[in-house]
């Protein structure tokens, strides 16, 4: 008698995702009066803007600045450092020397983003890239003015890290056409994704980074798919976003444990993103968030924006 013994099979669990990378500034670094808050940063410049580092005054002498690669020296207690002419990305990397032997160095870095004027921009069109033309000033709010520069994009510059858990090409405008492309971007807005992206992973939610389905949009394209004119999106200051790691198939996680995968679980971020802002008492931060269910196009999303005044839409249900 022969006799046969099933094992059951072994099973490879999938992985688990990774989380974002919690990275704050280690020491207080300023660009033109701004904030750094993150190891790795960005900074939108004019060519010949005079780019202008600053720290607590005790800190100064122990800053290590060089811009791709030239040492910045210092003057009259502060680094200047005058944009080229010509666009690109120009990496500025910060070394706070320690104080005593058997500490630390600690580094942090800024991309310095030197942009192309919007003048150049001639019938609609930068170097072959339809951009279009912007709108009138919404309401005459300074935050709807049209961007000064647009932030030029290559093959080589396409991965290029921005903050601690988002790259650059995670914002460009999802029209076709080849390289080099052009987009508008704020800081503040990877502030508020970084940070809302932490406070994702600390409910438990694990994920790397956030799917930006939409960052970016020219005008042209704005009009293109028929949104609103003064959508944020063409400001640079708005992101359509959703979370895909578990399984990564293109849309929205479950994250609401229900065991589905619809509107719900973009209403559960929505709610995390509704009261964020004054949760953590970030004025600076504030803006729109909108909820959206799928389409035959695309599954749910969160829209989250830094437009200054407070702007809700969509949740569901209500």
């Amino acid at each position: 008698m022969l006799l046969v013994v099933l094992l059951p099979a072994f099973c490879h669990a999938a992985p688990s995702p990774a989380a974002a990378v919690h990275a704050p500034a280690p020491f207080p670094l300023t660009i033109n009066g701004r904030p750094l808050h993150y190891t790795i940063n960005f900074q939108p410049v004019m060519p010949g803007e005079d780019v202008v580092f600053g720290s607590a005054g005790h800190l100064l002498p122990r800053l290590n600045i060089q811009v791709a690669g030239r040492k910045q020296v210092l003057v009259r207690d502060q680094f200047f450092w005058r944009a080229p002419a010509r666009a690109g990305v120009y990496t500025a990397v910060v070394h706070l020397e320690p104080a005593s032997d058997g500490q630390a160095r600690q580094t942090l870095e800024v991309q310095l983003l030197v942009m192309v004027p919007a003048n150049r921009v001639s019938n609609g069109y930068l170097n072959g890239y339809r951009i279009g033309g912007y709108p009138p000033p919404l309401r005459d709010l300074s935050s709807y003015n049209a961007p000064k520069g647009f932030i030029e994009v290559t093959a080589n510059t396409l991965h290029t890290p921005i903050s601690p858990n988002f790259t650059l090409g995670q914002f460009l405008c999802k029209q076709n056409g080849g390289y080099p492309k052009y987009l508008a971007l704020q800081p503040t807005l990877l502030n508020k994704l970084e940070e809302f992206l932490l406070e994702v992973n600390t409910r438990g939610v694990i994920t790397p980074s956030f799917v930006v389905m939409s960052g970016y949009r020219t005008p042209y394209y704005n009009r293109a798919i028929k949104n609103v004119p003064s959508s944020y999106h063409i400001y640079g200051g708005a992101a359509d976003i959703y979370i895909d790691v578990n399984p990564e198939d293109g849309v929205m996680d479950d994250i609401n444990r229900d065991g589905k995968f619809d509107r719900r679980d973009a209403a559960l971020l929505y709610d995390w993103a509704d009261s964020f802002d004054e949760r953590h008492n970030r004025p600076d931060l504030t803006g729109g968030v909108g909820e959206y269910d799928s389409t035959h196009a695309h599954g749910p999303f969160i829209h989250i924006d830094v437009r200054g005044t407070p702007a809700r839409w969509g949740r569901w249900p209500p």
